[in-house]
């Protein structure tokens, strides 16, 4: 019987021997994944919004004048959205969808788009460097208009190039309670290209 445990005890010891020294070619014990914040989302991350989970597909900063602010693009299958987030004197979060709609140039202080009046809150020039692109990493600059209608709704309107190859991008949301939002880390990789 002695015998017998001494054997198990020695095979056991191998075990646990090789099972440490194949962690340690492997490298050490896997990094634990870290908390996400709004400002720091990466490729792969998945936001908790509308009973979806949406998966980080870029992230754009913008900047005017050293102000930035975060533009996430992010998907569920054909759906994406833009999740926005801007910090000055308060944090200002925003979930818009890129629609079809034509504006005027020069851009109006006030506009009507499907029955809602918009009024013009800002407006000006970024640079735009995206950071989650293999390609195309830095768009360039474009003009923005940003505008406000009723109960939080919004109207944000990007000028992409200049003259005739001018290409207008619009999207449309509202403002969203950064709680309502659950964060989660991915594996930094892209799960749609």
């Amino acid at each position: 019987m002695a015998v017998f445990l001494l054997l198990l005890l020695v095979a056991v010891a191998a075990v646990v021997l090789v099972l440490q020294r194949s962690r340690r070619r492997l490298g050490a014990r896997p990094l634990p994944l870290r908390d996400r914040t709004l400002f720091d989302l990466q490729l792969g991350d998945i936001v908790q919004a509308d009973a979806r989970d949406w998966v980080v597909e870029d992230r754009l900063v913008y900047e005017e004048d050293g102000f930035q602010w975060l533009e996430y693009l992010v998907r569920d299958r054909q759906d994406a959205r833009w999740l926005v987030v801007c910090e000055d004197d308060w944090l200002e979060v925003s979930w818009l969808e890129t629609v079809d709609a034509h504006l005027l140039q020069p851009l109006p202080t006030e506009l009507t788009w499907q029955g809602q009046v918009y009024t013009l809150r800002e407006q000006g020039k970024a640079t735009v460097t995206a950071t989650a692109r293999t390609m195309n990493r830095r768009p360039g600059s474009c003009r923005f208009a940003d505008y406000v209608g009723s109960e939080g709704r919004l109207l944000a309107a990007e000028l992409w190039g200049v003259g005739e190859d001018q290409e207008v991008e619009v999207s449309a949301g509202w403002r969203i309670d950064p709680s309502s939002l659950t964060l989660l880390p991915g594996d930094g990789r892209s799960v749609y290209r």
